[in-house]
């Protein structure tokens, strides 16, 4: 498997966490029959330079060919994949809210779906086509990048950056009153499609995953207490329903994983669920 990634231009970084590409070139690059996304707070933009791959939501048995170009949105529910020799995949993963100053679009009606590219990004049909046909990833980066940055929308900048400063301010959402709580939860649903709780609790998912990557023997008590929930069934509770598992069933399998150097390279780039599953022969950091 080669994996690449690549930081965005200054001028993309408040909107872009990574560009990345992966390919899978032979039986050994797969070590999981399906692969297990589950909920974050960022969004995909992929393109299918290979032979298809297979994605599933709510049923992992039933998958749907991607074989082109689309947007995964923000997901709540676990996404399931299906990979096979000759893969070859060209990503953008946005920051939360990222996309939303380049495109005019409702998110929250995009939640838990993925749709064509096309639909909803003004790029002329040239430009893809010189994605499809760039012969290294660089190149790829440079062309989707110097285009997309021309999309950017000057007032849904504005509330983008509104929502930042919100995030930055690390605001406690429990200790604002009403009408405060009614603005944030506007701004909240309208820049990333989902609201300020849903938020917070896919980041305490997310926090949990981590620290049983790290400690596989916590507690579900011990998570509880260190992630601000009631107790250890309302972790538990929220654990399988934002992941479909429960901490223990998680930790059953993930037992016999070992920690490696690739895991720990690209830690800075993929989710903490993810990073359990990554190899590859051949890897590269920009």
């Amino acid at each position: 498997m080669f994996i690449h990634y690549q930081k965005p231009i200054a001028s993309l970084e408040p909107y872009i966490d990574h560009l990345w590409e992966k390919s899978v070139t032979e039986l050994e690059d797969i070590p999981y029959e399906i692969e297990t996304i589950f909920p974050e707070d960022q969004l995909n933009i992929t393109f299918s330079l290979g032979l298809p791959y297979f994605r599933a939501q709510k049923d992992p048995a039933v998958f749907e060919e991607i074989n082109s170009n689309v947007v995964e949105a923000l997901h709540t529910i676990p996404s399931y994949y299906k990979h096979q020799i000759g893969n070859h995949i060209f990503g953008i993963k946005f920051k939360i809210g990222g996309l939303y100053p380049f495109v005019n679009t409702s998110f929250k009606s995009i939640v838990n779906t993925y749709l064509a590219f096309t639909d909803l990004i003004n790029f002329d049909s040239s430009v893809i086509e010189q994605i499809y046909q760039a012969s290294k990833f660089e190149n790829r980066c440079e062309i989707f990048q110097n285009h997309f940055a021309d999309l950017l929308i000057p007032k849904r900048k504005d509330k983008f950056e509104r929502l930042g400063r919100l995030l930055n301010s690390n605001e406690d959402f429990a200790q604002l009153n009403d009408s405060e709580y009614k603005t944030v939860m506007r701004l909240f649903i309208d820049v990333t499609g989902i609201s300020p709780k849903e938020y917070i609790q896919i980041k305490r998912i997310n926090q949990s995953l981590a620290q049983i990557s790290q400690k596989k023997d916590i507690k579900s008590h011990e998570l509880a207490d260190m992630l601000g929930f009631y107790d250890s069934a309302h972790f538990t509770n929220e654990f399988k329903k934002y992941t479909g598992k429960t901490p223990k069933s998680f930790k059953n399998e993930i037992s016999s994983t070992e920690s490696n150097q690739i895991v720990q390279e690209f830690r800075q780039y993929i989710s903490p669920e993810h990073l359990l599953f990554y190899t590859s022969k051949v890897h590269r950091k920009k």
